[in-house]
């Protein structure tokens, strides 16, 4: 989301303050709003389906990239927020579920551990390579900023893929955390 409001300013013509009087509250409310819906969403599906939690991360991450499409290639301003606002309701929607989903599969003195190195990963590659890529594919494309920015989701049907694959092993993984544990040395 880091190139949005340049987007923003160039594709609709508004001024810095303009796009931060709008953007600037709206990204900050949704990116509330989304994990605050989805932590809840994705423990009442974990309570009724195996894998609960994955599920929701999967609609996250396989709807976003279809959203994005429209955000980002839409015509007016008021139709890019309308847009913006279910886009990025849905999109932060992913990160409550996989993280509870990373802690399910752990040792309890494991878990600060595990996110400490969850969190430094996606930050490196996504906070670090994304903003980068998207300017190189701006650059290389003549400055299309908004199909640099789609150009991000090409890597969507790969995750979607890694996360059925997830699903479809979490189960098991969840069975041998104490086996794991024991065959590491641990005391359990």
């Amino acid at each position: 989301m880091g190139w949005t409001p340049p987007y923003i300013i160039k594709k609709f013509n508004q001024t810095a303050a303009e796009t931060g009087a709008i953007f600037g509250p709206l990204s900050a409310i949704l990116g509330i709003v989304g994990p605050l819906i989805a932590g809840p969403v994705s423990d009442w599906a974990n309570k009724r389906i195996a894998a609960g939690r994955l599920y929701v991360t999967l609609f996250a991450l396989g709807v976003s990239p279809l959203l994005a499409l429209i955000v980002y290639t839409a015509d007016s301003l008021v139709m890019f927020y309308v847009a913006f606002c279910f886009y990025a309701l849905i999109l932060t929607m992913w990160m409550p579920p996989i993280y509870a989903a990373c802690m399910d599969l752990v040792l309890p003195r494991m878990r600060g551990t595990v996110m400490s190195f969850y969190i430094l990963l996606t930050t490196i590659t996504g906070l670090g390579f994304g903003p980068y890529t998207v300017g190189l594919i701006s650059d290389l494309n003549g400055g299309n900023l908004g199909s640099a920015i789609l150009c991000t989701n090409l890597a969507a049907p790969l995750i979607v893929v890694l996360i059925v694959l997830l699903i479809r092993r979490l189960k098991k993984d969840e069975t041998l955390i104490l086996s794991r544990a024991r065959a590491a040395g641990e005391p359990v």
